[in-house]
């Protein structure tokens, strides 16, 4: 029986070029937080858990941290 090793896509890619079109638009601020977002998502969905973030490391990251300005609450 002959085995097949598949390349391994990252689906986050495709979120990235999702999220930045949908992102126009939005001032400086909300981008930021933006970035944020699909950075910590990225890292949370890493498929080696070498390198994947840890709960204690998600806490920390700027997407939690980072305070949002009531401009940009809906």
């Amino acid at each position: 029986m002959a085995t097949r090793i598949l390349p391994v896509i990252k689906p986050t890619r495709d979120l990235r070029a999702r999220l930045m079109v949908a992102s126009s638009g939005m001032d400086e601020a909300e981008t930021r937080q933006l970035n944020h977002f699909y950075d910590l998502l990225d890292r949370c969905l890493a498929i080696n858990p070498d390198k994947r973030i840890t709960p204690s490391e998600a806490l920390m990251h700027p997407f939690f941290q980072e305070k949002v300005g009531a401009s940009t609450r809906r």
